[in-house]
Parts: structure tokens; C-alpha cells; sequence
């Protein structure tokens, strides 16, 4: 099964500079002949009909954009021009995936990840639980989609081992928080 990577640049300046974690693992990801589904994502509608219905079933999936949680709780992808609440994705569309990564400041949160996971049927969400930097989420999604697609670890174990390695080399900016469904 393929993996979807939704990139939700909202930044000029990010994407001028290369900052797309998105578009990183992606072509990190063809090196290892791994199948990606690749979009470039800017508009609501755009994402919201991309997971609309019966298209094809994802093993991962990856959302590189900006988070929002606010002190009242409302959590937020932000994209460019709009909010995207996670009672606005539709209903099951990451029921087939065996994780979801979210690269996007502190949407590794319960309040986002419960709506999130309740509304999408994801079973496992990985995202940081702060604001974190583009280079720390990149270092963090290459190496667990490195250890998952070429090295042929369980998701939990390459989780696992992706975290402790970046604890022993360096000051790690956005710890990342794992939340599954029972």
C-alpha cells in the first residue's frame, strides 16, 4: 500500500527556502522505492475533497502544515487561508491507515488528536506536543519512515527507536507524542 503526504506549506517564505518536511520525506521516500502519494495542498476545499470519498486506501499518512492550540482548547490546522477543525475531516478517511504523522506545532495534543482520531478513524497519531522546528520534525518522520519502509520495523519499534536516538544526540526541540485508539 502506498503513503500519502499531504503538504500544507503555508508560508512563502518556508517554501522558497525548502522548508517542507512534506517534500523532504517524499523525495527521501522515492529512494527507497517506497510508493508515495505526493499533493501540495494550499486550499480547504482542496484538502477536504482530496479525502472525500472512496479514494485509494493509505498504509501512512503524513500532514506537513502549521498547528494551532489555543489556551481554550481549539486546535487547528492552519493552512494558508483557512482553518481546518478536526470535526472538518471527513468521516473514516484515515480508517485504512496504520499511523498518521502530523507535522505541525503542538497538534500532537489531546485536543486535537482525540477529535482528530474519533473523526478520522486514525488508530495511531504521532505529531509534537509543542512548537517544533522544521529540521527536528524532518530528522524525526525521515528516520521512523526510514526504519517502517526500508528496514522492515513495526511501526511501534521504529517509534520507539526514532525517539530514543534523537534524545542521545542533540537538544530536541518538540518532544513528539504517540496516541492510539484502543
Amino acid at each position: 500500500m502506498a503513503m500519502l503526504i499531504l503538504e500544507c506549506c503555508t508560508k512563502k517564505a518556508d517554501y522558497n527556502r525548502g522548508r517542507r518536511d512534506g517534500y523532504v520525506l517524499n523525495e527521501f521516500l522515492k529512494m527507497t522505492d517506497h510508493p508515495v502519494d505526493y499533493h501540495e495542498i494550499t486550499r480547504k476545499s482542496d484538502l477536504l475533497n482530496l479525502l472525500s470519498g472512496g479514494g485509494p486506501e493509505y498504509e501512512h499518512v503524513y500532514i506537513s502544515s502549521h498547528g494551532v492550540v489555543e489556551q481554550k482548547g481549539e486546535a487547528y490546522l492552519q493552512l494558508l487561508r483557512a482553518r481546518v477543525f478536526p470535526e472538518e475531516f471527513p468521516e473514516g478517511c484515515f480508517a485504512s491507515a496504520e499511523l498518521v504523522g502530523l507535522s505541525a506545532c503542538s497538534l500532537g495534543k489531546v485536543a486535537f488528536t482525540d477529535r482528530f482520531m474519533q473523526q478520522t478513524g486514525a488508530r495511531l497519531v504521532v505529531g509534537p506536543k509543542k512548537e517544533v522546528y522544521f529540521v527536528d520534525s524532518a530528522i524525526f518522520f525521515l528516520n521512523l519512515f526510514y526504519l517502517v519502509h526500508s528496514q522492515n520495523r513495526g511501526v511501534k519499534s521504529a517509534l520507539t527507536r526514532t525517539s530514543d536516538y534523537l534524545k542521545g544526540t542533540r537538544g530536541f526541540s518538540g518532544g513528539f507524542t504517540v496516541r492510539s485508539r484502543v
